[in-house]
């Protein structure tokens, strides 16, 4: 079986680096959806039943997200679409955020939770690039 390992230097730290992004996520998802109070507490979040279901919801989807680039990183044969849906789940996350704050819907703390997923994004993002396979870089004649 082929290693899903890159060969040079920065791709492995990226791969390496999008690996824990991707475990970190799939934990924290599991948290919020099993705690969803909890981590609203820590982004200065109203906390009712709506509230939580929807943080819990959204856990849900994070850990989904995180595991599957978790296994589209470790796997042998190509999967950038997974990667490349990954990136911009982080961007969108980062957004969400950033409106939330915005809208003062969270504190200013949850800004550390938009940066980490913008740059996170732009990590998974140039991973993929990066990996995506020459031929399809090229024009079909």
């Amino acid at each position: 079986m082929e290693s899903a390992i890159p060969n040079s230097q920065p791709q492995k730290l990226a791969y390496w680096l999008i690996l824990l992004i991707s475990a970190t996520t799939v934990i924290s998802g599991l948290v919020q959806l099993a705690w969803p109070q909890f981590v609203l507490g820590l982004v200065g979040a109203d906390r009712n039943p709506t509230s939580e279901q929807l943080f819990s919801t959204i856990g849900m989807f994070m850990a989904l997200f995180g595991g599957m680039l978790l296994q589209a990183m470790r796997s042998p044969s190509s999967q950038s679409v997974a990667i490349f849906w990954s990136a911009l789940q982080k961007f969108g996350a980062c957004a969400a955020v950033i409106f939330g704050v915005e809208r003062q819907v969270f504190s200013v703390l949850a800004l550390a939770i938009a940066a980490f997923d913008g740059l996170s994004g732009c990590l998974i993002f140039w991973y993929w690039l990066q990996s995506r396979p020459q031929s399809r870089l090229q024009p079909r004649d």
